[in-house]
């Protein structure tokens, strides 16, 4: 949303102008050796102070001489100013005068200042006609008649793109602000900001005359779902819309109104509490046109992550959409977990997400479990330029609680949900106990990455036969013992990477590896990868002559790609 305010903001009229300029400087001006910064011209000097505050060029080249006095007079200097009220008294003087002068070359204006501070400022300098460049403005801490003051006083501005606005202060009520935003003839962004839960709107829905032009619109506060479609009714242009807080409406009688939001491609909530059937309701009443669709939702309706109710809603509704987030947040609790085993479904797996790349990803730590739907990213086994998403589904554990049945319930839980078939274990010096649970619970999955290991003296026959890990990844090595177990426990593992640190002799652990896997006569595995952060050609060709000298392998190769050594054999 950042990026959309730059688009909007000066840069467009001032950088235009400022970049026909330079490329009509005089060649000779080109050529010249410049010793001094007076050498400079203008042009350069105008660039300059596009990323300097107003307040700052003043104190730096106010009656430094003629020429720069005639710069900071021209009317090809437009002004951003921030005035903070952590700055010292000398300032708050600069900005006066700066600002008393220059209204009509002031391009973007920032007041972040205490409530009385606000008030004796905006009392004392009024935003009004002026103010004839004007493009963005931000509001912190304005009391409400102020900030009704400044709001009507806005409509005689010919050029306001951009409008911020954060109160800190209570008000039951914000509908007489929109109302004023609404009517702002030229805006294209808004951010309404506001901390007090219990605040609301109640404006009516708009009529052809009420139409605003925002396009980029962030409530950043709490709002119903049905007053989101109150205030999108005022603004049938926007395209990028960010929620907040997005909750159910409080009244018992619920209504969705029908909005067309046809030139809405973007749509992002940080919090939304609203059930999948009304969220469902809002898209298809709304006749949006969406590309981007991001939610993250703390609720307890399992309907989010229904893939048939997403694929038919998208294909029926959201048919341009690119990209796409999900995220479903389930508290844990051991008391309510599921009292029977069920048979794990697949989820997000048809052939209508496998096209678009998008997976489903779960993380746990002691707390809650994360359910995402989003863009595939390339994982640590993926080398090869073909990846296979038929069966992308992957658990990330940060943490978990160590009492072994409230973890077995959570474990049921999420196989109530999805089967796993990618398992990562970021917990450090994970008990090897811990570990043949997990892949003895999660039993179909075909990659393990552990972030480091404690081996204890465990009978892994049973897991060692049942399992069928193809792929593991040991982050943290703190002795070849570890890899010996992995190779033991995944009889079928056809790929091993290992982390390396500085210290450890890696001709021994590779000579080592490779001397295990003769041994126990290892029909699988035959692709290693090593990862030092020293790593290079030298320590290749060093690998190479080990391997035959002690004619470890015959038919193979070995290469360095980005720290990590690639070894694959026949």
């Amino acid at each position: 949303m950042d990026s959309c305010i730059r688009q909007l903001r000066f840069n467009r009229s001032y950088s235009t102008n400022i970049q026909k300029s330079v490329r009509h400087v005089n060649e000779k001006q080109k050529i010249i050796s410049i010793t001094s910064i007076e050498n400079l011209p203008n042009e350069i000097f105008y660039e300059i102070f596009e990323y300097l505050d107003g307040c700052h060029i003043y104190e730096a080249f106010l009656n430094l001489n003629n020429r720069f006095n005639e710069l900071l007079n021209s009317s090809s200097l437009l002004f951003k100013i921030q005035v903070h009220s952590l700055y010292k008294e000398s300032y708050m003087d600069i900005y006066k005068q700066l600002i008393l002068i220059n209204k009509n070359k002031i391009i973007s204006l920032d007041l972040f200042l205490s409530i009385e501070n606000t008030d004796e400022f905006l009392s004392l300098y009024s935003i009004d006609s002026l103010f004839t460049h004007l493009e963005s403005l931000s509001l912190e801490n304005v009391a409400a008649t102020i900030l009704t003051s400044i709001l009507s006083n806005l409509t005689c501005l010919p050029r306001l793109f951009s409008l911020k606005i954060d109160t800190n202060w209570a008000s039951s009520n914000l509908s007489k602000f929109y109302r004023l935003i609404f009517m702002l003839p030229k805006l294209k962004y808004v951010k309404y900001s506001d901390h007090d839960c219990a605040a609301g709107v109640s404006l009516p829905s708009a009529t052809n005359k009420q139409l605003s032009s925002i396009e980029y619109f962030f409530i950043d506060h709490d709002c119903t779902i049905d007053q989101l479609c109150i205030l999108t009714s005022y603004t049938p242009q926007v395209r990028h819309l960010k929620i907040t807080n997005l909750s159910e409406n409080d009244s018992i009688n619920e209504m969705i109104l029908p909005i067309s939001l046809i030139n809405l491609t973007y749509i992002s909530i940080e919090l939304c509490t609203i059930t999948f059937d009304k969220f469902e309701m809002f898209i298809k009443h709304t006749e949006c046109n969406l590309e981007v669709l991001r939610i993250i939702t703390h609720i307890d309706d399992r309907d989010y992550l229904d893939d048939n109710r997403w694929e038919q809603l998208i294909s029926e509704y959201l048919p341009k959409l690119k990209k796409f987030y999900v995220e479903y947040v389930q508290d844990i609790d051991p008391e309510s977990g599921c009292s029977i085993d069920y048979e794990p479904s697949q989820r997000f797996t048809s052939l209508f997400w496998i096209k678009r790349k998008w997976v489903f990803e779960l993380e746990m730590n002691s707390s809650y479990i994360t359910y995402k739907i989003s863009s595939y990213k390339k994982r640590w086994y993926d080398i090869n330029s073909s990846i296979k998403l038929s069966k992308p589904t992957r658990l990330i554990i940060k943490n978990y609680d160590e009492f072994i049945k409230a973890l077995n319930l959570t474990i049921r839980d999420i196989l109530a949900v999805t089967q796993i078939y990618h398992l990562e274990i970021s917990k450090e010096n994970i008990s090897s106990d811990s570990l043949l649970n997990l892949i003895y619970k999660f039993s179909a999955i075909d990659s393990l990455k552990i972030s480091s290991l404690y081996i204890d003296e465990q009978n892994i026959r049973v897991v060692s036969n049942k399992n069928v890990i193809t792929k593991v990844y040991l982050e943290n090595i703190n002795g070849i013992e570890e890899v010996y177990f992995l190779m033991k426990l995944c009889p079928r593992m056809k790929y091993l990477k290992v982390n390396l640190i500085n210290e450890i002799n890696y001709e021994l652990y590779l000579k080592n590896i490779l001397t295990k896997i003769k041994q126990n006569s290892n029909k699988y595995l035959r692709s290693l990868c090593l990862y030092n952060p020293t790593a290079d050609n030298k320590m290749v060709e060093k690998l190479q002559r080990m391997i035959d000298q002690k004619k470890l392998l015959r038919q193979y190769t070995i290469k360095c790609e980005h720290n990590n050594i690639y070894l694959k054999w026949k």
